[in-house]
């Protein structure tokens, strides 16, 4: 725990999002792409509507600047989104935030390539700018170490992104794959090789989009997403574990990868639920992937079928309500998670935890396992297999055991045990002891911002434990400094005590 705090707090601590991010997020490359992506989105967000389905934001994929294969940053293609303000402004007004992909490399028939190459813009060798294969094309890549560049990226993210009323930038595509030994980066003024500086270049990217939302809305904190980096990018990004592929082994392993990623200093993370690529999932699979990061910072279905499916809520109409069940699940636990978050970026301690992290004296927390610590107090067990109906877990060694969430049964520590896994609920378990804050009405359709509070409360052998809840309105940068709001519950009595 020692160790992983002094490394975070060494390289700039993690970012706050705003609140909103924590909720349910929808994307799908097939989407943006289609011919008539503008009218299919906007059905997309009709039918969240109808479904009165508790969607916080939608990403949209690069297909908006796609002509055929390709994509060419910071255009529009208006052939299919003849209006995208108005589509903007249809979200807006639903309630959802917006998402737009972004990608450093621009194509050498890209309207401003020329005039780039002009200026001297771009990662270049001998030759000239880097040409690279990239999206069925042949382009080079932003040099965000120079100026002209970082400015030219600052003033298309505005003008077409921003201005058109989109609330973030997605830096996709960032790994800068630029491998010729020659090939030479800006520096600053000082003269890099880029074999040496490949990982600075996503940093750069995303702290260039950072800096200019936080331009553009200056009382809002800042939230942006970014594909790759070196430690570092949680000062200014989100980050997923990538294009993964539809599988109940990569569902597995991806809250693995979502484990080490977090004891690597990595807090704000998540995965593509359902598969990005691959066969499209069935019902049962979608249903436990969605159960597996209900409870995990970023939770998001994102996909790109041959087929021409999307990952969604409604891809089984008999997944939508265990689907929905989940959304609700991590909804009523917001105040709980976004606790948890800020945590992480005032203790430097991650949302995410193998059980060994708490409970590193309990040998049997060291063995292979699947169970995954939401904060100091929520374990949750995701069910990795197909057509499972119960799931054994171990509870680690703990003075106060366990309490199943669903049905309240206690559970002494130290022991495996195996519980009833439905389709319809994930395996989920609280600590002895604790408080846990949730919103306390019985229904989703405030997302992210219900201001309704309870306190859960799992009793310990004491009688008394302490927690803590932040609030604060979710969004804007001006809070009132370590503003917590401690509760105490004592023989059934509850005192709220406020610093």
């Amino acid at each position: 725990r020692e160790a992983l705090a002094r490394y975070v707090a060494a390289i700039g601590g993690t970012a706050l999002p705003p609140r909103w991010t924590l909720g349910f997020a929808n994307t799908a490359m097939g989407l943006a792409d289609a011919s008539d992506a503008q009218q299919r989105i906007r059905d997309f967000l009709g039918h969240a509507e109808g479904d009165g389905f508790p969607l916080s934001s939608f990403h949209f994929g690069s297909g908006y600047t796609s002509r055929g294969k390709q994509r060419y940053v910071f255009t529009w293609n208006l052939d299919k989104f003849p209006e995208p303000r108005h589509l903007m402004t249809a979200f807006a007004q639903a309630g959802v935030r917006t998402v737009a992909n972004l990608k450093p490399c621009l194509l050498n028939d890209h309207p401003a390539y020329a005039q780039l190459v002009a200026d001297g813009a771009f990662i270049r060798d001998d030759a000239g700018p880097c040409l690279e294969q990239f999206w069925d094309g042949w382009g080079a890549h932003l040099d965000f170490t120079r100026e002209g560049d970082r400015d030219w990226w600052q003033r298309g993210l505005q003008e077409q992104v921003l201005d058109v009323g989109i609330d973030v930038g997605w830096n996709d595509n960032n790994e800068y794959e630029i491998w010729g030994e020659r090939a030479v980066i800006h520096g600053f003024g000082e003269t890099l090789p880029m074999l040496r500086a490949r990982p600075l270049q996503p940093l750069l990217m995303t702290r260039a989009t950072y800096d200019q939302q936080a331009r553009h809305k200056p009382d809002e904190r800042v939230y942006t997403i970014t594909r790759a980096g070196p430690p570092g990018l949680q000062r200014w990004a989100q980050t997923w574990t990538g294009d993964n592929s539809t599988s109940w082994h990569t569902m597995r392993w991806n809250q693995r990868m979502a484990l080490t990623m977090s004891l690597s200093g990595m807090f704000n993370t998540g995965h593509d639920i359902g598969g990005f690529d691959g066969p499209v999932p069935d019902a049962e699979m979608l249903v436990r992937w969605t159960q597996a990061c209900c409870l995990v910072p970023r939770m998001i279905m994102n996909s790109w079928k041959a087929d021409g499916s999307v990952n969604s809520p409604w891809l089984h109409p008999e997944a939508t309500a265990p689907i929905r069940a989940a959304v609700a699940l991590r909804l009523k636990l917001m105040p709980y998670l976004y606790t948890q978050l800020w945590r992480a970026t005032r203790e430097h301690l991650p949302v995410l935890r193998p059980t060994l992290f708490d409970f590193g004296d309990d040998r049997e927390t060291w063995a292979d396992n699947d169970e995954m610590m939401v904060g100091p107090d929520l374990l949750a067990a995701p069910v990795f297999e197909p057509h499972a109906r119960t799931r054994r877990v171990y509870l680690p060694r703990t003075p106060h055991g366990w309490f199943d969430w669903w049905t309240g049964m206690h559970h002494a520590g130290g022991k495996t045990v195996e519980v009833a896994a439905p389709l319809h609920r994930l395996p989920l378990f609280v600590r002895g002891g604790a408080l846990v804050p949730t919103t306390d009405i019985p229904h989703d359709s405030a997302r992210t911002e219900e201001p309704s509070r309870a306190l859960l409360w799992f009793p310990g052998k004491d009688g008394s434990e302490d927690a803590l809840l932040f609030e604060d309105d979710g969004l804007q940068n001006a809070h009132t400094p370590d503003r917590r709001v401690v509760h105490r519950a004592a023989h059934h009595q509850v005192d709220l005590h406020v610093p």
